[in-house]
C-alpha cells in the first residue's frame, strides 16, 4: 500500500479498521478514532473525495479549523489535537501501509520475539548497561518489533531495504530520538550477529543521523522558581522530608535522577562529609560534598519520615512495598506536582535532568573552570558538560580559554 500516489478512501478505512484491533487500542481511544473517522467520512461524501492523497488529510484539517495541521506556531485545541492524531493515523496507513504509534506505553511484543528481546537485554546487562539505558532499549527495540509485525516481515529475512522504511516511520520524531533509535539497532544488530542469530551484520544498515547539538538550548531554573517549587513541599510528612531531600541533592549538586534514587546508605560518609557513589550511566565513581543543607534534610527524612525497611537504599518508596524505586522517574513526576502547586508552567523539558543544567549554567557564571564542572557533574569529558552549559556561550567560551590554558602548559 505505502509508495503508492492514491488509495481508495474505502480501503483506507478498512485497513484503518484492522490496524485499530491489531495495536489493541483502548476502549476511549477506539471511540474517538471511531467518530473522527465518521466524520472524515462524512466530509469525503459530501466533496465526492473517493481516493486519499498525501494532501488529503492537511486539506480535511484545514476545512474544520482553518489550520495548517503542521503549524508549529500554533497550540492546538483539545479536539483539535484529536482530530490531528486521527488524520496522523491514516496518513501513517497511506505512507507506512500500517499504523504507528507514539507512546512507547503501547507497544506490544509479538510472543515470537520476546525471548530474543530478554536475552538480549540480559547480554547487556552483564556488559555493564545500566537499568536506564535498559528501559531505553527495551522501547525502542518493542517499537521496531511492532514495525516488522505491522508490515509482516520476518526478523530473520530482514534486509536492508527494511531497516531504511523503519527509521523513514521515525521522520515526525527529534532528531536526537532518532540518533538513539539508531545506536540502539545497531547495537541490537551486532548482537544478533554476534551470536549467530542472523547471518549478515545489519548493523552496517543502519543510518547514522547527524546531530546538530546547538539546535536546543537547554531548559534551566532561576532562582525564584526553585525556592518556589522547595517552599510549596510540605515537610510535616514523611513523602514530604524525602523529597525536599532529593530535590537538594539535584539542584546543589546536579545529581541524576536515577543516582538518587539509587543512593546508599554506604555512599554517606559523614565523618569526611562525602558522598561517594557510582554513576549509573557511565559506571565512573564521584565523590561530591555531603552538604550541610543537605545533611540535614537527610537526618530530618531517616528520623521523622521513612518507613521502616530493610532496604539499602537512603530513599524509598511510601507505598507498599517500601522498597527502592523502580524508575527515576518518580522524582521528576513529584517534581511536576510541586510545579503545579508552585503556580508554574509545567513544560516538557522541565525535568529534574534541566537541574544539572541549571547548576552548570550557575557555576560557569561563577567562573568554575569548565574542567571542575565536569568533575561535578559526573561526565567522562570536559566535551560532554559543553552540551549542559551553552545557556551561557560568553561564560563558556572564558572557561574553555582557561581549559586550554592549563592544559598548553602541562
Amino acid at each position: 500500500m505505502h509508495n503508492t500516489t492514491t488509495i481508495p478512501i474505502i480501503r483506507l478505512m478498512e485497513v484503518a479498521d484492522r490496524e485499530l484491533i491489531r495495536l489493541n487500542f483502548k476502549a476511549s481511544a477506539l471511540y474517538r478514532h471511531s467518530k473522527e473517522f465518521r466524520n472524515f467520512l462524512k466530509y469525503c461524501g459530501e466533496n465526492l473525495i473517493e481516493n486519499y492523497c498525501a494532501e488529503t488529510g492537511s486539506q480535511y484539517f484545514k476545512h474544520l479549523y482553518g489550520l495548517n495541521i503542521g503549524d508549529p506556531t500554533v497550540k492546538l485545541t483539545k479536539p483539535q489535537l484529536v482530530t490531528r492524531c486521527s488524520i496522523r493515523f491514516l496518513d501513517d496507513i497511506f505512507q507506512f501501509g500500517y499504523a504507528l504509534r507514539y507512546s512507547h506505553h503501547d507497544y506490544t511484543v509479538p510472543l515470537k520475539y520476546i525471548e530474543l528481546l530478554e536475552d538480549y537485554l540480559t547480554w547487556c546487562r552483564k556488559h555493564n548497561s545500566s537499568e536506564g539505558t535498559i528501559r531505553v532499549k527495551r522501547t525502542k527495540i518493542r517499537q521496531f518489533f511492532s514495525f516488522l509485525d505491522g508490515r509482516k516481515i520476518s526478523f530473520t529475512n530482514l534486509t536492508p531495504a527494511d531497516i531504511s522504511d523503519f527509521m523513514t516511520t521515525l521522520c515526525r520524531y527529534h532528531r536526537a530520538t532518532v540518533h538513539v533509535f539508531s545506536s540502539v539497532l545497531r547495537d541490537f544488530f551486532r548482537y544478533c550477529y554476534e551470536n549467530e542469530i542472523v547471518k549478515k551484520d545489519l548493523s552496517v544498515s543502519v543510518p547514522r543521523p547527524k546531530i546538530y547539538t546547538e539546535e536546543n538550548i537547554p531548559e534551566t531554573w532561576t532562582n525564584d522558581e526553585v525556592r518556589q517549587v522547595l517552599a510549596v513541599i510540605d515537610r510535616n510528612n514523611g513523602i514530604g522530608k524525602r523529597d525536599y531531600a532529593m530535590l537538594l541533592m539535584a539542584i546543589l549538586l546536579g545529581m541524576r535522577a536515577g543516582d538518587i534514587c539509587a543512593l546508599k546508605f554506604k555512599n554517606l560518609d559523614w565523618n569526611q562529609k562525602l558522598i561517594i557513589y557510582t554513576q549509573q550511566k557511565t559506571k565512573k565513581v564521584n565523590s561530591l560534598p555531603l552538604l550541610p543543607i543537605i545533611g540535614e534534610a537527610i537526618i530530618d527524612y531517616l528520623k521523622n519520615g521513612r518507613l521502616d525497611s530493610n532496604c539499602d537504599n537512603v530513599f524509598v518508596r511510601h507505598i507498599h512495598p517500601y522498597g527502592e524505586f523502580q524508575s527515576s522517574t518518580a522524582i521528576s513526576e513529584n517534581l511536576k506536582r510541586y510545579m503545579r502547586q508552585a503556580g508554574l508552567t509545567v513544560k516538557k523539558r522541565k525535568s529534574t535532568h534541566s537541574l544539572r543544567h541549571t547548576l552548570a549554567s550557575e557555576l560557569l557564571q561563577e567562573g568554575i573552570p569548565l574542567m571542575t564542572i565536569s568533575n561535578i557533574l559526573g561526565h567522562c569529558t570536559p566535551k560532554t558538560t559543553s552540551v549542559y552549559t551553552k545557556v551561557d556561550i560568553p561564560a563558556l567560551r572564558k572557561c574553555a580559554l582557561s581549559y586550554g590554558k592549563r592544559r598548553a602548559s602541562v
